[in-house]
């Protein structure tokens, strides 16, 4: 297995100093996977965000959502509850500015009208059937609707990050030419953000993510169910958004490869001191091709199998497998 040996890896020892002061309540309550309390007190796991990546391929821009942390290594398939609500968010026409090199470290550039954050496209996916799940769009050409690819299903965890080393995520992937978003060079820039809903649950939604790496951690777990805007508005922070210049290379802080160890490129103490074994590069190898999300991990071997072979409590759990489902156009009104 490939190991960190970055700076921050070389800087363990002094990280070690901060145990005691990070261990106090409340300090290491931050999770990369399950940072939602609202919806882990619901038992609702399945509806938590674990990741958002944010990069182009071949023309092509690729948003990449995984959710539910609780999947169990017996699991060979996956499917979505019935009642989730998923949204995939794109402004293309707030203004972003690069030239604030902490802001771009931080946050990816500065928003320099953030109070103005609303969604100009929106991919929206439910699950009613859950053998065909429905992707219906919103600010995208309708004419061009079949030259969007959409997945969903069980695929190996991407997040770079050692305690999700050999474990699966729910995930959600849709690939379209860029040009299906941007239409003009003055829209070159695109804020995207990501969230989900259970519908019985307060709030318009219960779970959001962005930027990697920031609204996980307990000062923060308001922005999970405000709008990007409300975080400017409400709680006086930059927005939590994934900001994405399509004119430059793709890579962390300008989007989120699928290749970009954030942990490391981060640094926060937090999230180093619980990474063990320091993985530089993912367990399993990305995909060239679409979904792009490498395939997911094996189950073990059965823990107690039963007489003749059929399998006992240590069996995979079989479900149903990948599916891709229709696409529709839809109007979403504005905020």
């Amino acid at each position: 297995m490939t190991t960190r040996t970055s700076l921050r890896q070389l800087s363990l020892c002094a990280l070690f100093g901060l145990t005691a002061f990070l261990a106090r309540p409340g300090m290491l309550a931050a999770s990369d996977h399950g940072d939602t309390p609202l919806l882990i007190n619901a038992n609702r796991r399945d509806a938590l965000i674990t990741d958002l990546h944010v990069f182009i391929r071949d023309g092509r821009l690729v948003l990449a959502g995984c959710f539910d942390p609780a999947i169990p290594p017996s699991a060979t398939g996956y499917t979505f509850a019935s009642d989730l609500i998923v949204k995939f968010n794109i402004n293309k026409s707030v203004p972003v500015s690069f030239d604030d090199a902490e802001d771009l470290a931080t946050y990816g550039g500065t928003i320099l009208d953030p109070a103005r954050i609303k969604a100009d496209i929106v991919f929206t996916i439910t699950f009613a059937n859950p053998a065909a799940p429905l992707l219906k769009t919103s600010g995208v050409p309708l004419n061009r609707l079949g030259e969007i690819r959409f997945f969903t299903g069980l695929r190996d965890d991407p997040f770079i990050r050692g305690p999700r080393q050999g474990r699966n995520s729910a995930a959600i992937v849709i690939d379209l030419p860029l040009d299906m978003v941007v239409l003009n060079p003055s829209q070159a820039t695109l804020l995207v953000w990501l969230t989900s809903r259970v519908p019985d649950l307060p709030g318009p939604f219960q779970d959001a993510a962005a930027r990697s790496l920031r609204s996980m951690f307990p000062e923060n777990d308001a922005m999970n169910t405000l709008e990007p805007w409300q975080h400017w508005t409400v709680l006086g922070v930059q927005p939590d958004v994934v900001i994405l210049d399509t004119t430059r290379p793709v890579a962390y802080p300008n989007g989120r490869e699928l290749a970009d160890d954030v942990v490391d490129l981060v640094g926060d103490p937090r999230v180093l001191m619980n990474d063990a074994p320091f993985p530089a590069a993912n367990d399993l190898p990305f995909l060239e091709e679409f979904p792009y999300l490498a395939p997911p991990h094996a189950p073990p071997p059965p823990a107690d199998p039963a007489p003749g072979g059929i399998g006992g409590p240590g069996a995979p759990r079989l479900i149903p497998m990948d599916v891709t489902g229709e696409i529709q156009q839809h109007d979403v009104p504005d905020r």
